[in-house]
């Protein structure tokens, strides 16, 4: 730093200090308080649809790896769920669908949020992942998916499970990072 920056600062910093006689609007206190409200509590409305539209396109791009209710949009001849109904059955399938297709988008979708905002998420965690599990389902119902209610709540159930333990770990480390 060189000396005309290093006055230029100390002179701010006295001016700064020196100042404590003259009030500070009440207008302008309020304004640096709402902002800091809102920065510091983000709306969980907000949260969401961030979550929702990073979820459109990881939930989109998992299907080349995960089949779900045999939607296979990239035509794969191999899934997880090969692997996974070899396994365990189709019960184990579905849960495990669901736990990752939910899970993966809260893992990439908590990396992508704030500190803030994962702590926003982490409060209102169960509303979150239940209404990103009802979007999803209704999607995959929307472009034709035969959805059984056993099935699917196999499938609800899973995605709770990972939905709840990407917030979590997503939580743990951003906390981390502090």
């Amino acid at each position: 730093m060189n000396s005309h920056n290093e006055d230029s600062w100390l002179k701010e910093y006295n001016e700064f200090f020196d100042s404590d006689g003259i009030p500070v609007p009440d207008n302008v206190t309020e304004n640096l308080f709402t902002q800091m409200k809102s920065l510091l509590n983000p709306s969980a409305k907000l949260i969401f649809l961030k979550i929702l539209s990073i979820h459109i396109i990881t939930g989109f791009l998992s299907l080349s790896v995960c089949n779900q209710f045999g939607i296979n949009p990239f035509n794969t001849s191999q899934s997880i769920t090969t692997w996974m109904m070899a396994v365990g059955g189709h019960h184990l399938c579905m849960v495990g669908c669901g736990v990752f297709f939910i899970g993966l988008s809260l893992m990439i979708s908590g990396y992508l949020l704030t500190i803030e905002e994962v702590n926003a998420l982490k409060r209102t965690r169960y509303l979150q992942t239940f209404c990103l599990i009802v979007v999803s389902l209704a999607s995959f119902i929307m472009v034709g998916a035969e959805v059984a209610i056993s099935i699917a709540a196999l499938w609800l159930l899973g995605g709770f499970i990972g939905g709840l333990v990407a917030t979590e770990t997503v939580w743990v480390l951003k906390r981390g990072q502090i």
